[in-house]
């Protein structure tokens, strides 16, 4: 399961290290995973790592699914630049790692894939994406951060681990009826968006995220609408640690 996304939204303050944690509930199910996000800034480099696992009765019927991804790059000018954004995925003894680099000269990302079965590695391919971005699903999230609160209607983005032709990502600031209808959903106080990966995540078609930030920034509930006959997937803030 996808619940490593809730963390992915995990937006933070610029210069600090913000290190958060989520529990996640699906449905009639209640809690069936745990998320997971750190950014670690300088004044010229960044790291940050999101990791959601399943726990519980979810753990035993999904093999142990564990999602982590990664992005490590440069900070030029207050933005955060990919160099490398890494997604991995591990169930039972089989672990895929997908790596993105990030060709700024070329403008071009190539991908290095390599599946591991029992810790050995069984399979490498290697392609290039369709598209060019300058973000990835980590770092886009960090760098429009700014422009969110006086922000209207809807942000049409690009980043790696978006839609995978083209890369889009919308991110909607909600107004009248339609955000009192996601108030009454979310229940918690905060700035509200909508997210759209434009990728079918758990059967919600197109990957829509309702989400609410508190006032640093930081996402303090998240919302998957309408995943498959069971319910909704939300992920609530648990802790959260700001270091300067």
């Amino acid at each position: 399961m996808r619940i490593v996304l809730i963390a992915l939204l995990a937006i933070a303050l610029w210069g600090k290290s913000i290190e958060a944690e989520y529990r996640v509930d699906y449905g009639v199910f209640g809690k069936v995973g745990e998320a997971t996000g750190l950014l670690e800034q300088n004044a010229t480099h960044y790291h940050i790592v999101t990791e959601g696992r399943t726990t519980g009765f979810a753990k035993v019927l999904s093999g142990g699914i564990v999602e982590k991804y990664e992005s490590r790059g440069k900070v030029v000018d207050g933005k955060l630049l990919p160099l490398e954004f890494i997604k991995s995925r591990t169930k039972r003894h089989k672990r895929s790692v997908k790596s993105f680099k990030f060709d700024y000269d070329k403008k071009i990302i190539t991908i290095t894939k390599r599946i591991y079965k029992r810790g050995k590695l069984v399979a490498t391919t290697h392609d290039t994406l369709p598209f060019f971005a300058t973000d990835d699903l980590l770092t886009l999230f960090f760098n429009v951060q700014k422009r969110l609160k006086s922000a209207k209607g809807t942000l049409h983005l690009k980043a790696v681990g978006g839609d995978r032709k083209s890369g889009a990502v919308d991110i909607v600031i909600p107004e009248g009826k339609e955000l009192q209808k996601i108030k009454k959903l979310l229940r918690t106080d905060g700035f509200y968006i909508i997210v759209i990966i434009h990728q079918k995540i758990f059967s919600s078609k197109n990957g829509v995220l309702y989400i609410v930030l508190d006032d640093t920034g930081i996402a303090k509930k998240a919302m998957l609408k309408d995943v498959i006959m069971f319910g909704d997937i939300v992920g609530k803030l648990v802790r959260k640690q700001v270091r300067e």
